[in-house]
Parts: structure tokens; C-alpha cells; sequence
């Protein structure tokens, strides 16, 4: 396994909760890994950690063997050129335009770039989703679904080795979503990293190398999806459970795909 990110006994502390408690996980260079547990049980959170957003409490990370949160300002800044975060709520710039919110990190990290060069790429992608119409609206104008998109075009505009996708599929459209789920696969075909919290069965099947299984902050196991998928460890069989039971209602395919 070539390592690419690596939490080492990561606890992260909310008040006195611990939303993590000693994860130890490991995140293979250009595989994929799908990261699954019963709501509530820290997955956005171990996203948050893997992609430097959030600081644990105690514990390391690790970007090959180098410490994340100790990397110079130079080679921070190299490490977030390289990655892409599509957030669950979107976390798009109120305040600024469609355009604005893509605009920015090709600004940020492609300063050779001119403004017709932006102002194309932008477009492209706007186009490719249907919202080339509401670049210059504000993400209030959009529906939460159409917001995610944004999220997920702003996370891969950077042409990202690694990318981090928090529950991307939900509220989503079905033409915006099959348009997602494409250039999500091209990414993976492309040998991209891609980090995905997710209980949709579709785009597991397309992408999980990896599984992590995670309850109450701890990491119960982690491995190949197939190995993990057919664990005989109670506590793995439990949570998948729990898992399903929730998804069960809107995902049977979710029951299908980890087993029945």
C-alpha cells in the first residue's frame, strides 16, 4: 500500500465528547476509499482531519511522512493546490458570485493564468452541469442541490490529485448527478485519490478500492473493500447494520451491494 495519508491516533475533542477517539487510518495513493458509519459517528469530521481543515486535539497526520499540520507555509500552500474538498453544505462564499466562488482558488494557485483562461474554464464546467445561466447569482439563488455542484466543480478546478467528497450525492438532480458521477469516474480513471464519505450505493460500486468503517469516532476496521465487506468481526457486522437500517428506507441497493 502506497501510503498517501495517514492519521495516527487522531482524537479530536468537542467539549469534553470525543468526536474521534484514537483513529488510526490509512489513505492509499490513487485508490479510492469510501469511509461509512451510522450518522453522528465523526465520518465528516475524519474527512475534515485527512484534508488538514480541522486540527486534531491529539494525534498526528501524516501527508507521506511528512506532518501535515507541520509543513512549511510553502509547502502548505502546495498541498492545497493539490486537493479539492466538496463539502456536505456546500460552504460556498455567500458573498460572492457563482463565478467568484470557481474563480478564486485558479486565482489563488495559477496566478499565470489570465482572465480569459479563468473566465473559459469556469464557463466549461458551468456548462457541462447546466448552471453556465447562474454565474452571476449569488449561492443564496441556488437550490442546496445546485450549490453542491458548485462545491464539487470548485473542489476539482484545480485538476486535484487528491480529492474529498462529504456526502455528495443527496438533493441532487438526476441529470446533474449523472453528470457528477462521470467526471467523478474519469477522476478515478485518471488515477485521482479520492477520500468519500458516502452511504450511496451507485457511487460505491463505481469507485471504493478502500473501506473504513467508523463508530463513535473509532475506527472499527479499515481495509480492502471486498475483505472489509465480508468481515466476520461482530462489531464490523453490527455497524453495517446500523448503516443499512439507516440507508434502507431511500437505498436498498446499499443491502445489495454490502451483502445483504
Amino acid at each position: 500500500m502506497d501510503a498517501l495519508i495517514r492519521l495516527k491516533e487522531v482524537t479530536v475533542l468537542s467539549q469534553d465528547f470525543k468526536v474521534l477517539n484514537k483513529a488510526d487510518v490509512t489513505f492509499p495513493a490513487g485508490k479510492s476509499t469510501v469511509i461509512m458509519g451510522p450518522s453522528g459517528c465523526g465520518k465528516s469530521t475524519l474527512l475534515k482531519v485527512a484534508a488538514g481543515i480541522t486540527v486534531p486535539n491529539r494525534g498526528k497526520v501524516y501527508l507521506r511522512e511528512a506532518n501535515l499540520f507541520r509543513l512549511s507555509e510553502k509547502k502548505l500552500l502546495s498541498f492545497r493546490k493539490m486537493n479539492g474538498f466538496m463539502f456536505q453544505d456546500a460552504a460556498l462564499w455567500a458573498n460572492k458570485t457563482i463565478f467568484d466562488n470557481l474563480a478564486l482558488p485558479l486565482q489563488l494557485h495559477h496566478r499565470e493564468l489570465s482572465s480569459r483562461e479563468i473566465t473559459h474554464k469556469v464557463n466549461t464546467l458551468l456548462e457541462i452541469m447546466n448552471l453556465d445561466d447562474s454565474v452571476k447569482l449569488r449561492p443564496a439563488q441556488l437550490s442546496l442541490g445546485e450549490r453542491k455542484i458548485v462545491s464539487f466543480l470548485r473542489a476539482i478546478i484545480l485538476d486535484p490529485a487528491i480529492v474529498y467528497l462529504d456526502d455528495p450525492t443527496p438533493s441532487i438532480d438526476h441529470a446533474m448527478l449523472e453528470n457528477m458521477m462521470q467526471m467523478i469516474k474519469e477522476l478515478k480513471d485518471k488515477g485521482c485519490t479520492i477520500i468519500a464519505v458516502t452511504h450511496d450505493a451507485h457511487l460505491t460500486s463505481m469507485i471504493a478500492d478502500y473501506l473504513v468503517i467508523l463508530k463513535q469516532g473509532r475506527v472499527v476496521e479499515a481495509g480492502e473493500f471486498e475483505k472489509v465487506r465480508k468481515s466476520i468481526n461482530q462489531e464490523v457486522i453490527a455497524t453495517i447494520s446500523e448503516v443499512l437500517s439507516e440507508a434502507a428506507t431511500y437505498d436498498s441497493d446499499l443491502l445489495d451491494l454490502m451483502g445483504g
